[in-house]
């Protein structure tokens, strides 16, 4: 009996140790998961930002909601380091909280690495585009610059554009960052993907827009926003740097009176994002309303992770799954390889590349709700190649 319970159990460890062997070999190192709800004094966790320094330090950003899963309430912005590629996290650390249990809600995380691979910016926001911060490390995330808020009232210059305020119809403009990555592109520019919210005749608009900096974050100003159109609205966005130095823009979008649209729009601007090309719908991108994350993988390719549901029927948490990595060869104009990273509900997320060339994916996911965790997934990019593509039976 001893000997066929020790059978078994060899046979058991095989198993799960062959499971493992098969998972390396398909490209997928390791999956984790960083943050759970009703975990250390918070109820939620949301909206996942990262960066990778050049000594493979992992930083990952997030917003911790106090008493609910709601955009708005007492919400903190939050830390955690890894310095093993992601495998392993240190304790959470707060980067910035206001008002004590007050609702004040501190968040949309847009870190930026700078090309030196040291430097790391942070913007983000209080109360929406209430206010926006920015705040530097060069010590690996270990320790933060004061912050520097740019402005509380709405209607100073910060908040303004000339070349678009006929556009606004010249209202007063809040400014959003992120939520997501930013970039420094090769003309040495920082550039955060960023959204305004204003109102025409009475009535809300979003755009997507860039906030900016030409002396490595001392100062900010707010870049051209996207024209808008009446056929639909956008406004969290991602955005990359192509191999001819134009910005390629990936925005959330919905039709007017619906809040989900279902595809993602992307735009283009020739100079440092200053000014854009109308939004054109990327009808290879299904997206149910809901952010996204892009980056450059090599000089060649590019990488997009998102939920890709084309959701008509409007928005409930069930639109949100299928969370699903795509590669492309022609700078963003198609997706040659797509792959689901997560088949059950997923909502937010980023993306990093170490130095082994190594994707890690950040997102939201969870059982009965999208935004129950915050995990993590590595893969090596043959794990895109090893299954079918995304969509295909």
């Amino acid at each position: 009996m001893k000997r066929v319970f020790i059978s078994i159990l060899t046979i058991s460890m095989s198993l799960v140790l062959g499971g493992l062997v098969c998972q390396a070999e398909d490209g997928l190192l390791f999956r984790k998961d960083i943050f759970s709800r009703h975990q250390d004094g918070y109820h939620t966790y949301r909206i996942p930002t990262m960066v990778i320094t050049a000594k493979g330090t992992v930083l990952l950003f997030c917003e911790g909601r106090k008493k609910s899963r709601r955009d708005h309430g007492d919400v903190d912005l939050l830390l955690r380091r890894s310095e093993d590629g992601g495998k392993t996290w240190l304790k959470t650390t707060l980067i910035h909280e206001e008002g004590g249990d007050a609702p004040i809600r501190v968040g949309n995380p847009c870190p930026i690495i700078a090309s030196d691979g040291k430097t790391v910016h942070l913007l983000f926001t209080r109360n929406g585009p209430d206010c926006f911060f920015h705040t530097m490390s060069t010590d690996e995330g270990k320790t933060w610059s004061p912050l520097k808020a740019t402005s509380d009232d709405p209607k100073a210059k910060e908040y303004r554009k000339d070349n678009f305020l006929a556009d606004f119809g010249g209202s007063p403009v809040g400014v959003g960052a992120g939520p997501v990555h930013g970039i420094h592109t090769s003309k040495g520019r920082l550039v955060a993907p960023s959204y305004v919210g204003h109102k025409v005749d009475g009535k809300g608009r979003g755009q997507s827009c860039i906030i900016y900096s030409d002396d490595a974050g001392k100062t900010w100003k707010i870049g051209g926003a996207i024209p808008w159109v009446p056929e639909f609205r956008h406004g969290e966005c991602t955005i990359v740097e192509r191999s001819d130095g134009s910005l390629l823009m990936n925005m959330r979008t919905s039709a007017p009176g619906v809040y989900s649209f279902g595809y993602r729009l992307t735009s283009i601007s020739k100079d440092q994002g200053m000014t854009w090309s109308k939004p054109v719908v990327d009808k290879n991108l299904p997206c149910p309303a809901c952010q996204a994350s892009m980056i450059r993988y090599t000089d060649q390719e590019i990488l997009f992770l998102n939920p890709a549901v084309n959701h008509h029927g409007g928005f409930s948490i069930w639109s949100r799954k299928n969370l699903t990595l795509r590669l492309s060869r022609d700078e963003g104009k198609s997706w040659v390889k797509s792959r689901i990273l997560n088949k059950g509900l997923s909502g937010y997320s980023d993306m990093a590349i170490n130095a082994e060339g190594h994707i890690l994916c950040i997102f939201e996911n969870g059982e009965r709700d999208y935004c129950e965790k915050i995990t993590i997934a590595c893969v090596e990019k043959s794990w895109l190649f090893a299954g079918q593509n995304a969509g295909e039976k």
